[in-house]
């Protein structure tokens, strides 16, 4: 639909004001962003085909700087302002992580689920658990591409030992959305639970994250 075929009370802008920001759909909220329109498209179109282009805001969310400077009608400013936006939404998830400690880990591993889905490559994030549950901090250690990261475990435990760990949860995600555990990540499971038990820590489970969901990881000799 047109922008210029709605009543004033039902554009974007003015429904923003009005109504708050919950009321618009994921359009509005990023026709608000753009301002105006580009050649031959008002500003409802083009924040149309940014959507059809990238899907939802969890696609939106992957997408780099080159694709938005590159996109036919956004320009340079245009680009830019999305750009901000997109960062200051991931700064703060960021904060909000940081200030979960003494969470219930189970409540703040399901908040990490959510966060990762919007990342287009692998994270291994460890979570260190008090003995009555409650998270300590957590860390995201280790990075790399679409098809895997690395991860220290040494660097791991020393830092579960520095913190006085009772509990250890690993994380991690699979960008292809995938919720199976590889080969290799049911091994890691297997040796990291064995080496947390020897320093007297309690490996609570490895989880594989992807499209906002988790599951656990079996442990060697679980079903």
């Amino acid at each position: 639909m047109k922008l210029a075929s709605l009543p004033q009370e039902e554009r974007p802008r003015e429904r923003l004001r009005l109504k708050g920001a919950s009321s618009l759909s994921l359009a509005e909220l990023l026709a608000v962003l753009l301002r105006t329109g580009s050649r031959g498209k008002d500003v409802l179109e083009l924040a149309s085909s940014i959507l059809e282009e990238f899907g939802d805001a969890r696609g939106l969310a992957r997408v780099d700087e080159e694709e938005l400077m590159g996109f036919p009608g956004l320009g340079e400013a245009k680009a830019c302002v999305l750009i901000a936006a997109l960062e200051l939404g991931r700064r703060i998830r960021s904060e909000r992580s940081a200030q979960s400690d003494g969470q219930p880990w189970e409540k703040r591993l399901a908040a990490l689920a959510e966060e990762l889905a919007g990342e287009d490559r692998e994270y291994i994030v460890g979570m260190h658990v008090r003995r009555n549950g409650t998270l300590i901090t957590m860390d995201r250690i280790s990075y790399g591409g679409v098809d895997g990261a690395f991860l220290d475990v040494k660097y791991l435990l020393r830092r579960a030992v520095r913190l006085d760990s009772a509990g250890l949860v690993l994380v991690h995600n699979h960008p292809d959305g995938s919720l199976f555990p590889s080969g290799e990540d049911k091994m890691l499971t297997g040796y990291l639970a064995g080496r947390a038990k020897v320093l007297d820590i309690r490996f609570i489970g490895h989880y594989v994250a992807a499209n906002g969901k988790y599951i656990p990881i079996p442990l060697p000799g679980e079903a």
